[in-house]
């Protein structure tokens, strides 16, 4: 009896609906009645289908009649009338061809969309190609590339990649394959992919994101090698280093030992680039501390990096747990600059018989005294004054001693240190030798 009651419902609501007097919008509520009727009885919602394609030939403006077909294509596929659905898409491309300008191009947008919704991936690739906009056919190309890559079928996304005209669509869609390759574990697949992409981001970007699923894959290191000299030609073939984007991608996924093996394998630039590799582990000591260990660096280039992660960590809260790396650095290095910030940082963190040992270490008088000096102003804030004035004894060359003696002596009466009272000793240090020496 519902059934019935439902029936005569969808039966009078359709004859109202036939009287709107809109023509497009007409069309538009049968059509939306038509999905809506489905559920209640199949002849009703024929009907309503029916009347709604009767209404077409009523609309008067050719694009409004073209959006009405492209909205009843919809419905049609909502109520399980795929067939007719697609015939009627159809007709809205062919009617969208006759059109010229933005108007052709919008409805082509929309017939795209709903062709993709449809599931007829290989429909909306013809639809794509007759936008007459390059910006915008390369935009819903990628918006193809994407739903194909979603469902899998990457062979069809694949041929797609050859329609693109534009970047960094082109490079973008390329980019969206290769990510489910790399889910896959289909190395070789990305391989043959990644010299086809042409923008530099999304270079950098896919080089990180394979050096990090390489690392989850636990592929032999035959193949980062692979991937390594692909890196290397196209920093040859675009004149900039990409390289450093898949070492990146190594060190962010732990695999900071295989990341300085590969950087001291090459020919040139290891020190800047195992620079950039250090400052993205300055948040992980333990890391950083093998990374550079593993490290095979001209003692200058050595000396340079050392110099770098110093001035990074001294910039930091001090904390223990970069004692290892700073020993590391101290041990490994003939640099007596280097050797004062060693020092420096050992007595931020407490650890003055260390950094004494280091000190001890410099010879040039100067530098000397800076880096004893730093070892007696961490004592002076701890509030060993007897300590602070041992400290300074260190420096046994006349001058430099006897100047480092008299600003302990001054700081221990102004009491005031801030929070890095080694940069004012430093600059006094600077005046004084100035001064000295006359200029």
């Amino acid at each position: 009896m519902q059934t019935n009651a439902q029936t005569r419902i969808g039966e009078e609501v359709l004859k109202i609906a036939e009287t709107i007097p809109d023509p497009y919008v007409r069309t538009l509520t049968l059509g939306r009645l038509g999905y809506l009727l489905r559920k209640v009885e199949s002849k009703t919602s024929a009907e309503a289908f029916k009347l709604a394609i009767s209404s077409l030939d009523l609309i008067e403006d050719p694009v409004l009649i073209l959006r009405a077909m492209i909205s009843l294509a919809r419905f049609l596929r909502m109520a399980g009338r795929e067939n007719l659905s697609e015939s009627m898409l159809h007709r809205a491309y062919e009617g969208a061809l006759l059109l010229r300008g933005k108007a052709r191009d919008s409805l082509l947008v929309e017939i795209i969309r709903e062709s993709i919704l449809a599931g007829k991936e290989r429909d909306s690739i013809l639809y794509a190609t007759d936008i007459e906009d390059e910006a915008l056919r390369n935009k819903m190309l990628l918006e193809i590339v994407k739903k194909l890559v979603q469902e899998g079928d990457l062979q069809k996304a694949r041929t797609v990649l050859k329609a693109f005209t534009k970047e960094p669509e082109k490079s973008q869609a390329v980019v969206e394959v290769i990510r489910r390759h790399l889910k896959r574990e289909e190395f070789a697949s990305v391989l043959s992919l990644i010299p086809s992409i042409e923008n530099a981001y999304w270079l950098e970007t896919v080089l990180e994101e394979t050096a990090k699923a390489l690392k989850k894959a636990e592929v032999p290191k035959e193949t980062y090698k692979k991937f390594v000299e692909a890196a290397k030609e196209l920093s040859e073939r675009f004149g900039r280093d990409f390289l450093s984007a898949f070492l990146a991608g190594l060190i962010d996924s732990g695999e900071v030992e295989t990341a300085a093996e590969i950087l001291n394998s090459l020919p040139r630039n290891r020190g800047t680039m195992a620079s950039y590799l250090s400052r993205l582990l300055l948040d992980k000591p333990e890391e950083l501390h093998s990374f550079l260990k593993a490290l095979r660096l001209e003692p200058e280039g050595f000396d340079g990096l050392a110099k770098e992660v110093l001035d990074a960590l001294l910039e930091r809260k001090p904390s223990s747990d970069y004692k290892d790396v700073v020993e590391f650095i101290g041990r490994n290095t003939e640099n007596e600059r280097v050797l004062v910030k060693v020092t420096t940082y050992l007595a931020k963190i407490g650890d003055f018989n260390a950094a004494e040992e280091f000190g001890v270490a410099i010879d040039d008088p100067y530098l000397k005294s800076l880096a004893f000096g730093a070892v007696a102003l961490e004592k002076l804030r701890k509030g060993d004054i007897d300590g602070a004035i041992d400290a300074a004894r260190n420096v046994q060359d006349v001058e430099w001693g006897s100047w480092l003696m008299g600003e302990i002596l001054v700081k221990i009466v102004e009491g005031s240190l801030g929070e890095h009272p080694e940069r004012e000793l430093e600059r006094r240090a600077e005046l004084h030798m100035r001064r000295r020496e006359g200029s």
